[in-house]
């Protein structure tokens, strides 16, 4: 496990302990608990040292100079500092709470939608009252059958479209 990832799994932690907490405070106390638990050393690691190396050729007469090169004792990627994985952190909330704001605001087509079901609900309700009313003048058995089959259809068409009419009222607040 990372630095990160554990200091991730600690903030989590005392987050569930203390809701209220914001995660910045959470981070930065999982931060010091990991430092602490590391006797103080940075959890991102060592840097390494840079040599330079510069040599002077003389070619009849001519003075070349080589170019200097930079080359670390072992080549690794840097690991990101405390600094750099807070600033991360924010800017990912910064991004998720915009992302989660534009949801809320209700579109033009919501509206439409929201107005055009509750209206097919109306007329639905209507038919189903027209079904029921008619169920009662048939005495064949076989049609009566028919009747309370297409009554049943009706009442589970009005259940999706009030379902339908609930998540798009959910998408207008």
């Amino acid at each position: 496990m990372t630095a990160l990832q554990s200091i991730i799994k600690e903030a989590k932690a005392i987050r569930k302990k203390n809701p209220k907490m914001e995660w910045k405070k959470a981070v930065a106390q999982a931060s010091a608990i990991y430092a602490s638990k590391h006797k103080g050393k940075s959890p991102v690691g060592k840097k390494h040292a840079v040599k330079k190396k510069a040599a002077k050729k003389k070619a009849v007469g001519v003075i070349k100079k080589k170019v200097v090169k930079k080359t670390a004792t072992k080549r690794a990627k840097k690991k990101p500092t405390e600094k750099a994985v807070l600033k991360s952190i924010k800017h990912a909330v910064s991004v998720q709470k915009a992302h989660m704001s534009g949801l809320h605001k209700p579109d033009h087509t919501i509206i439409i939608k929201y107005k055009h079901t509750a209206e097919e609900i109306a007329r639905q309700t209507k038919y189903l009252h027209d079904w029921q009313n008619n169920i009662h003048n048939v005495h064949h058995k076989a049609d009566k059958l028919i009747y309370r089959n297409r009554i049943k259809e009706i009442k589970k068409y009005i259940s999706e479209l009030k379902n339908h009419a609930r998540e798009l009222k959910k998408l207008l607040k």
